[in-house]
């Protein structure tokens, strides 16, 4: 009240009231933390990879990966770590005619998997955040991955009849074991961009699943609070953080 004039008066908020208003509003609305936009930062993921790149009549050849793989996102949007993949492959052959010539009969038995003792394998890894599209990729160009010992058995399946005794295949020297051993060169477990999004009180995550007629894919990461990890960012990183922005 105003004693002078007997009255009632609004108070009056000055310049530097409203600025102070201002800046506590400002404050209630933006995220703790140390100023760094909430997606980047430490991430952790996991994802598998399955295709069958031969089906016919008589042969399936199938391959899959299991993997696990961290990286940190920095501020420009680029995402460099390592990846871990566990590859499987296996070659079935089945429905082949069997034939016979009097007392010699040939049942011919065919197939591969991979007998490479550790078919695991590390890779530098790469990515791009554009907006809220994570793409990643190996950074290791496939002909440089070591290979993975992949072998196929063919057994003929001989067997002949002597006075009433049956050799199989393989024994006495009737109807050798063919054995062929290939390099399988790693395949890239990963095929387009996942989505970035904001989980209900908590973290950034990103996620990604496709499928075609043959193949089927699905990963997923989050940010992951503490732990921290330095990357050394080499030469061959670089450039396949190039491609990916080319792309």
């Amino acid at each position: 009240m105003d004693r002078e004039r007997g009255r009632m008066t609004t108070p009056r908020l000055r310049f530097a009231d409203l600025a102070g208003v201002a800046t506590f509003l400002l404050l209630a609305v933006l995220p703790m933390g140390c100023g760094k936009p909430v997606d980047t930062g430490y991430w952790e993921g996991k994802g598998k990879a399955s295709e069958v790149p031969m089906k016919d009549r008589f042969r399936q050849l199938t391959r899959g990966a299991d993997y696990e793989f961290w990286f940190v996102l920095d501020k420009e949007g680029n995402a460099t770590g390592e990846i871990e993949v566990n590859y499987t492959s296996e070659l079935t052959v089945e429905n082949l005619p069997s034939m016979s010539f009097g007392s010699v009969s040939f049942s011919p038995k065919v197939g591969g998997k991979i007998t490479d003792l550790n078919p695991r394998r590390k890779f530098p890894l790469v990515g791009v955040l554009d907006g809220d599209q994570l793409t990643l990729e190996i950074a290791t160009p496939e002909p440089a991955r070591p290979p993975i010992e992949f072998t196929i058995r063919a057994d003929p399946g001989v067997s002949a009849g002597f006075g009433g005794m049956t050799m199989p295949g393989g024994a006495a020297g009737i109807g050798d074991t063919n054995v062929i051993k290939i390099a399988m060169k790693p395949f890239t477990p990963f095929n387009g961009a996942g989505k970035v999004e904001k989980r209900p009180n908590g973290p950034y995550a990103a996620s990604f699943e496709a499928h075609g007629s043959n193949w089927a894919i699905e990963w997923s990461a989050r940010q992951m609070g503490g732990e921290q990890r330095e990357v050394k960012v080499s030469p061959e990183m670089r450039q396949a953080l190039a491609k990916l922005r080319q792309k």
